[in-house]
């Protein structure tokens, strides 16, 4: 999912949300955001699956990625790592690279760091921790608050394609926020594909998954501890149109329902926690950096079994398949908050055939959790509390 934000600068004042229905928190920067790309042909219903593939591989390299890098900050195992089959390890140290896997994946925005402020679009990730960019994109020898003690960061994208260089504090600039003394990876090597309008990565995962070691915060607590913030929370909130991040706070206008929270162990780096799916019990990872959503193998075929669906596998995963004009209702639950896939998003393609895939696939990709992205995201307001270790959900204005 690959979206592109247009950020506007200004604090939304507490008289203008009044009218909202529930009232949490309403003050924080408001930033539209536009829905870019899909896993989809062009102009077509028809899934991409070249696409797809990509995608998959993407989601097994940052979720390995993800664990060495937890690893390396705690001297610890992480719990929810799962060994994936031989011919699927080998993808996730690579097989796409990371200009292919970037396409449909990411919300795409402006961030602009050092004095004066150098400005360079990039993509926001909650399933990642680092705020990296391409060559040229961010230099700091015209920067006059840039510092560095030579620290070295290496993180591998896809088949061999690595970003690799050096660490760098600066002044981070966002929608009129601003911290000082914030972490940046500027790459010896374009590793992102800039003619898809970003130059790198900006994670908004929590802490121990940095790739940059716990020395070094990812921008969004950078912001908070620095008091640019009111809040430490930030609002996702996905449409066909008129979509909305939201930094520092929760916008109210934005859901009709009070959120509903899940507690989560941050000490485990994502954004994590309990769940269900048809009354099956998981665990779900909620992940901007994906459009599906990708369940582990065996736990996606209990949900098709229990369907009734029939299945095909492409690529090493397991996909479950309808007819269009009899949806199967899929049914998140976290805590007492319920919400049903819409029509639109149970499926994110049809075959060559005209049947609708469904939009929750069985993939091994390292991870004994489910990864819940676009799919379901458009479905609901998602509230990231670092404040209190918590996410929230809420039904749409």
């Amino acid at each position: 999912m690959q979206l592109k934000l247009s950020f506007v600068a200004g604090l939304i004042a507490t008289s203008a949300l009044a009218v909202a229905a529930p009232v949490e928190q309403e003050r924080g920067i408001n930033i539209e955001i536009s829905k870019r790309a899909t896993l989809t042909k062009a102009g077509t219903s028809e899934i991409d699956w070249t696409k797809v593939d990509a995608h998959m591989s993407s989601l097994r390299a940052k979720y390995a990625k993800n664990f060495a890098n937890y690893e390396k900050n705690t001297g610890k195992v992480h719990p929810q790592k799962r060994e994936l089959p031989e011919h699927l390890a080998k993808r996730a140290t690579g097989t796409v690279s990371l200009t292919d896997q970037q396409g449909g994946e990411l919300w795409t925005g402006t961030m602009a760091y050092g004095t004066p402020a150098q400005s360079f679009p990039i993509d926001f990730d909650t399933g990642s921790s680092d705020t990296l960019v391409n060559p040229g994109a961010y230099t700091p020898s015209k920067s006059s608050t840039s510092k560095t003690n030579g620290d070295q960061f290496s993180t591998a994208y896809g088949d061999g394609t690595t970003a690799q260089g050096t660490i760098y504090t600066d002044t981070v600039h966002i929608a009129g926020l601003s911290a000082a003394n914030t972490a940046i990876g500027v790459s010896n090597t374009q590793f992102i594909d800039s003619s898809e309008g970003s130059q790198g990565i900006s994670g908004m995962a929590l802490p121990q998954l940095a790739a940059f070691g716990s020395k070094y915060l990812p921008y969004f607590y950078s912001l908070k501890n620095a008091g640019a913030v009111s809040s430490g929370k930030f609002q996702f909130d996905l449409r066909t149109s008129g979509s909305t991040l939201f930094l520092g706070g929760t916008n109210s206008a934005k859901y009709s329902t009070t959120p509903i929270y899940q507690s989560l162990d941050s000490s485990q780096g994502f954004w994590q926690v309990p769940a269900s799916v048809n009354g099956q019990s998981i665990e779900s990872i909620v992940d901007t950096g994906t459009t599906i959503i990708v369940a582990p193998t065996s736990q996606a075929k209990q949900l098709f079994a229990k369907l009734g669906l029939p299945t095909f596998t492409q690529d090493g995963s397991t996909y479950a398949y309808y007819n269009c004009n009899s949806p199967p209702t899929i049914t998140f639950k976290y805590g007492s908050y319920s919400k049903s896939l819409s029509a639109a998003t149970t499926s994110f393609g049809t075959t060559n055939n005209g049947d609708c895939v469904l939009s929750i696939a069985g993939g091994d990709v390292g991870v004994n959790a489910w990864v819940t992205g676009d799919s379901w995201l458009q479905n609901t307001v998602a509230i990231f509390d670092t404040d209190n270790n918590r996410v929230g959900f809420a039904n749409k204005a």
